[in-house]
């Protein structure tokens, strides 16, 4: 993939996760996942996890190649 491509695939995941945030739809009391998170607390926990994962995704060489011109 070359680096205009990785740099819009990190736009839009970036679009995707400003959208989620705003999570207008998570209102109010939900079903427990696994028996006793609630619904609303492992939307933020997954949410921060993807965003942990794009911030390592930004930092990667896929985004900053290693500069040939570099000694």
């Amino acid at each position: 993939m070359s680096p205009a491509a990785h740099q819009r695939l990190f736009a839009v995941l970036a679009v995707a996760l400003i959208v989620l945030h705003v999570d207008t739809w998570n209102a109010g009391p939900g079903p427990l996942v696994f028996g006793w998170l609630p619904w609303d607390l492992a939307y933020h926990l997954a949410w921060m996890a993807a965003a942990a994962v794009l911030v390592f995704y930004m930092t990667s060489s896929a985004l900053w190649p290693e500069d040939p011109d570099d000694p």
